[in-house]
């Protein structure tokens, strides 16, 4: 089977705006900064999934990562959803940046310490504290 990417460009925007609208709709462990609301109700403030960063920009800051590995679906004749497999994830920037997608590598999800909310907290358009995020991220 080959591997699922999200290259097309109209599936990458359809998948940052879906993103997007869930801030709008509101985000538990997201407060986006008074500054930023009109942005946030406009769709144009995206978050990562996992660590809860919040930014105006889509590149550099997130890339788009699949929920559930492909590898896990080798070898059978499942094929995942392309659409509902796709996680919106924080981007590693530089030196000594964490992004959520970089440090989960092979794994299933990112450790503990990854995150640009954790690395780039004075870029973080979500003031809401850490401690209040992490009992809100999606993995375990």
């Amino acid at each position: 089977m080959a591997r699922q990417e999200f290259k097309d460009p109209a599936l990458r925007d359809e998948i940052f705006k879906w993103n997007a609208r869930q801030l709008i709709r509101g985000v538990s462990g997201v407060e986006i900064v008074e500054a930023h609301q009109a942005d946030r109700l406009a769709g144009r403030v995206y978050y990562c999934e996992n660590c809860k960063f919040c930014h105006t920009d889509r590149s550099p800051y997130f890339q788009i990562d699949h929920l559930v590995p492909d590898k896990q679906f080798r070898g059978t004749r499942q094929q995942s959803n392309i659409w509902q497999n796709a996680i919106i994830l924080c981007a590693s920037i530089g030196k000594k940046t964490y992004g959520c997608n970089q440090t989960k590598q092979d794994r299933n999800w990112p450790p503990p310490y990854a995150g640009l909310a954790r690395s780039c907290p004075e870029l973080d358009l979500n003031w809401m504290p850490m401690h209040l995020r992490d009992a809100n991220t999606i993995w375990p």
